[in-house]
């Protein structure tokens, strides 16, 4: 089973971004790369918590109808990063620091609670482990944020989705996690924090390469929750008195 895949009935989550000027994108992706764009945008500041993001303009900008910007803003509101109002429009929702830290614990807290409820992890799981943190570390290597986020996003899904737990599975999805990822990554990177936060999952594999299940939940709990210790000096200084674009 490629536990990578993600039925789509589940909550709403970012997809990974295709090869830049592959056909699939062309074709029919274009409301993912608005996405992508949009949160690009969002991470360097460019858009800022309360700008408004107006269809017209972003279709124009794409060159493309205003239906695909419409289901990338619908898929950017569905998972917390957007906002809309009767008369107002779209805009860039502000996210308080204790809205991260309720996120980060659940997340800690579920990730840990999942390998109660994995029965096996194979040399293949663990396989697949190795592959998305060597891309992890090549791409911070490289200074490739997004790559970072997409490879760090895969291999917590992975670990998630070995869980037979499946409401488990529902709630961890609904938090959005590759979206919190992207937007945090280039934070990290900025504060230092970035090669230390990506060489913490070296542990978290040697745990479940010895079959130590509990060792690797505790580890993950600890990578959620070290976020929070650090959130203060995560915040960004245009929103440090009130509010945080979300990791």
């Amino acid at each position: 089973m490629n536990h990578l895949e993600e039925p789509q009935e589940n909550a709403a989550h970012l997809p990974e971004r295709p090869a830049a000027g592959s056909g699939i994108l062309d074709r029919n992706c274009m409301h993912d790369r608005i996405c992508w764009t949009i949160l690009d945008r969002i991470s360097d500041g460019t858009y800022q918590p309360g700008d408004r993001l107006k269809e017209l303009i972003l279709a124009r900008e794409f060159q493309v109808s205003q239906a695909p910007v419409r289901e990338a803003l619908r898929k950017l509101e569905a998972i917390g990063v957007l906002e809309s109002e009767p008369y107002r429009g779209t805009r860039v929702r502000a996210i308080t620091p204790q809205e991260l830290r309720d996120t980060y614990q659940l997340r800690g807290i579920l990730e840990q609670t999942a390998t109660q409820y994995i029965r096996q992890f194979t040399v293949e799981d663990v396989d697949i482990l190795d592959r998305e943190f060597a891309a992890m570390q090549a791409a911070v290597l490289a200074g490739d944020m997004q790559t970072v986020a997409v490879h760090n996003k895969n291999f917590h899904c992975h670990i998630v989705l070995c869980c037979e737990n499946k409401e488990l599975v529902r709630v961890w999805k609904s938090l959005g996690v590759g979206l919190i990822s992207r937007l945090n990554i280039q934070r990290l990177a900025m504060s230092g924090r970035l090669p230390a936060a990506v060489a913490a999952h070296r542990q978290i594999i040697d745990a479940f390469r010895s079959g130590d299940f509990l060792q690797a939940g505790n580890l993950l709990r600890e990578h959620s929750f070290q976020f929070i210790a650090n959130l203060d000096e995560m915040i960004l200084p245009h929103t440090r008195e009130s509010t945080v674009v979300a990791q």
